[in-house]
């Protein structure tokens, strides 16, 4: 029913499209070639600029343009269709937890905001979350795997790097100022959200812009029209950020970025018991950075950044369930306190060209609460590496890269006494690129990751799946050490079907080993942290991109396997277990490029779990879903724009099988079909 629904919309709109189309046919014939989403230069896995679709590694790129037109209401939403991730939240929490090929949890996908880590937890079903308002976002960059390490120790499963807008990207060329205004409203849950957007250009070397948004939700509804509880929240965010270039070639970034959210927390999400915990809590998350970039004309040998930062989370919560305990409070305090600097020097020699990138990098995090589910204490971590890249002629590429972690956590056993953990690891990537013909690459890679067991691994001294005081601290735990072997296709080739067209494809395979990996043992009744034995991923992810002046199909997907090799759960598999996921985008673009519109089928796989504290009991499965949404993003002129977007068209009733959602809920935990519409006023001179 959904596919012949999908495929008359489909054909409804592919007469006007190409009616439309040949108004600006003309005009786009004429261009020498699109920037397609694959082609946008970011960071990347070597820490040096490049387009997503030269990287020797699994990289995906979020602009601006995709924010606007997927309107996300959390950061969920804006991997949808990125391969191999879930990012999956609860209804009633506006907390986002990434899982990147079945690594979950802090520490393991390093998470930044403008360079700044993003390091919070609490008890253990938010564990490994994190706060960020997405209509603050410029781009959002994913890289895949512990080829990524030179971003920071941790990192096995990946990175994800939200950036914010400079004044640079709002302003146009011509403008000294500048001021936009946002409003938008969703009818499921009678959602409103405003964000003013202001930016002034002092000089041709000072700038500054400034955003304030204020989102708020009321309880949305489920596909079978019933009212998800607990799911209502508010969000009151903003950034600032200035620009000062001393010269042509040095730059200093200044920035502070304001999230608060007020929302419910309820112990396991959905569930309908009468005496669970429920908190009203107030979150605010505060993130500031410095920025300063030296890259000096005609001087290959400096290419010099450095990011200096501080990020700091802190939730109090308020209990108002069950009302024998309401008035009880808690509070959760994290924050991190870091840098991270580096330099490329380009040369040429023996008929290669050379890059060097070297750096370092340090951060110090403390944790503390009141409630003792909670690992109080604090981690130094800090690593060097030196990376080289050699390139010959244009078929051949090589990287070769060596990182070197250590880590120290302070905290206290239950007894209250003082204890100390460290550790210390080298950690290699070796990548190899062959360019056959003009478009088609072709690379292997071998990379380790080292992750050092967190304040809450080591530290945690109660909670839930215990009796009382059941959970004891561990200090014996050992780093988890990814393995990974990747395999990987670039497609990128123009002119194919059409004048000015563009053929964009990334494939990679990959078989990555986790040693010592840490969870809680829940078949021991004493309960702690452990190495459980090693893990084994292994999976495809592809995405692909065809554009043709005047519309798009984007295409991306995984099948993702993860399980533990051994251990008391071997041949089970992870906690987290990814999803498969798929998404097809097709879109379309009419008045000169001005309308852009389309739709967007999104396929979620079943996970299967194991019972934690029975391993021999029967797998349990969690149904998968299919999306299907709408989207129309149309430049009106140029002081106006107009959004619209229905998500969920056919009104599913699903829950996320990935989030922690309770099986015995009255209600689904996925939102029911929502219309969205939204107005942005701009003015400038």
């Amino acid at each position: 029913m959904t596919a012949t629904i999908l495929a008359g919309f489909t054909g409804l709109v592919l007469v006007p499209a190409q009616a439309f189309g040949q108004e600006s046919a003309t005009n786009t014939a004429e261009k020498t070639g699109r920037v397609t989403l694959l082609d946008r230069l970011t960071i990347s896995a070597t820490w040096v600029d490049e387009a997503a679709i030269d990287a020797l590694a699994a990289e995906s790129h979020v602009d601006r343009e995709e924010l606007e037109r997927i309107q996300p209401n959390t950061a969920a939403d804006v991997f949808r269709s990125v391969p191999g991730v879930a990012a999956s939240m609860n209804g009633d929490d506006p907390a986002t937890a990434i899982n990147i090929r079945g690594m979950q949890q802090y520490g393991r996908v390093v998470v930044t905001l403008d360079g700044a880590r993003q390091d919070y937890w609490r008890v253990g079903h938010g564990s490994g979350s994190f706060y960020v308002e997405p209509e603050l976002l410029k781009e959002v960059t994913v890289i895949r795997g512990p080829v990524s390490n030179t971003f920071g120790t941790g990192g096995i499963g990946g990175v994800v790097a939200f950036e914010t807008m400079d004044a640079r990207d709002f302003l146009k060329s011509n403008e000294r100022w500048a001021l936009s205004e946002k409003l938008s409203y969703e009818t499921n849950g009678k959602g409103f959200l405003t964000s003013t957007t202001g930016a002034y250009r002092f000089t041709d070397n000072f700038d500054v812009i400034g955003n304030l948004v204020y989102r708020d939700l009321d309880a949305y509804k489920d596909g079978n029209g019933d009212t998800v509880p607990w799911t209502e929240n508010s969000v009151l965010s903003g950034y600032l950020k200035g620009s000062f270039r001393f010269a042509e070639d040095q730059e200093l970034k200044l920035g502070m970025v304001q999230q608060k959210y007020n929302d419910f927390i309820t112990g396991s999400s959905g569930s309908p018991s009468a005496s669970l915990s429920r908190y009203d809590a107030d979150t605010v998350n505060r993130t500031y950075t410095a920025s300063y970039t030296y890259n000096p004309a005609g001087n290959d040998l400096i290419d010099f950044g450095i990011d200096v930062y501080h990020n700091e989370t802190r939730a109090d919560q308020y209990q108002v369930w069950p009302s024998s305990r309401i008035g009880n409070t808690r509070y959760y305090d994290v924050s991190t306190t870091g840098f991270n600097a580096r330099n490329s020097s380009r040369f040429d020699a023996y008929g290669l060209a050379h890059t060097l990138t070297y750096g370092g990098d340090f951060h110090h995090l403390e944790g503390d609460s009141d409630a003792d589910h909670f690992g109080a204490g604090s981690q130094d971590s800090g690593g060097a590496f030196l990376q080289w890249k050699g390139e010959y002629s244009d078929w051949l590429e090589v990287i070769a890269a060596l990182r070197y972690d250590a880590y120290q956590l302070d905290g206290q056993t239950k007894t209250l006494e003082d204890a100390s953990l460290s550790g210390n690891r080298w950690s290699p990537r070796l990548s190899v690129a062959v360019t056959p013909f003009e478009g088609f690459q072709v690379y292997g890679s071998y990379s380790e990751g080292y992750r050092a067991p967190t304040l809450q691994d080591v530290f945690r001294g109660g909670g839930a799946h215990g009796s009382g005081n059941s959970y004891v601290p561990n200090l014996l735990l050992q780093p988890e050490v990814a393995k990974s072997w990747e395999a990987g296709v670039n497609i990128k080739l123009d002119d194919v079907l059409v004048a000015n067209d563009s053929l964009r494809g990334k494939i990679n395979l990959f078989h990555t080993k986790v040693e010592d990996y840490i969870d809680v043992d829940l078949t021991n009744p004493i309960r702690s942290a452990r190495n459980l034995g090693d893990a084994r991923l292994r999976g495809i992810e592809v995405e692909g991109l065809y554009d043709f002046n005047w519309g798009f199909v984007n295409l991306s997907g995984a099948l993702v396997d993860a399980e533990f090799t051994s251990g008391v759960y071997a041949g089970q598999p992870l906690t987290n277990t990814p999803l498969d996921r798929f998404s097809a985008t097709l879109g379309f673009r009419a008045f000169d490029e001005r309308l852009t519109y389309g739709a967007q089928f999104l396929s979620v796989g079943e996970i299967t779990r194991t019972s934690r504290s029975d391993p021999t009991a029967a797998l349990e499965t969690s149904d998968g879903f299919q999306l299907v949404n709408l989207f129309a993003d149309w430049k009106v002129n140029e002081h106006t724009r107009l959004g619209f977007g229905v998500e969920n068209l056919f009104n599913e009733k699903y829950t996320d099988p990935q989030s922690s959602w309770s099986s015995s809920a009255a209600t689904e935990q996925g939102k029911g079909r929502t219309f969205k519409v939204s107005l942005t006023g701009r003015i400038g001179g």
